[in-house]
């Protein structure tokens, strides 16, 4: 079911998938600068979690767009 989506829930999605891409991409840098491989898969799986939960959120914009399929 399609929810409406306002003006001030578009600027805090927006802020929130900013900040998802945003510590995903610090994530993935940190995993390449450490040689610790434990600390290498850590901080890819926090990147890869955040990714995800990027994609959640452009999901639901998708599928509570107006007009959206």
């Amino acid at each position: 079911m399609k929810k409406e989506i306002t003006t001030k829930d578009m600027m805090a999605l927006n802020e929130l998938m900013t900040f998802e891409n945003w510590i995903a991409t610090k994530m993935y840098f940190c995993a390449n600068a450490v040689q610790e491989k434990s600390l290498t898969t850590i901080f890819k799986d926090m990147a890869n979690k955040h990714l995800e939960n990027h994609s959640k959120l452009l999901n639901y914009l998708k599928t509570n767009m107006e007009g959206g399929n």
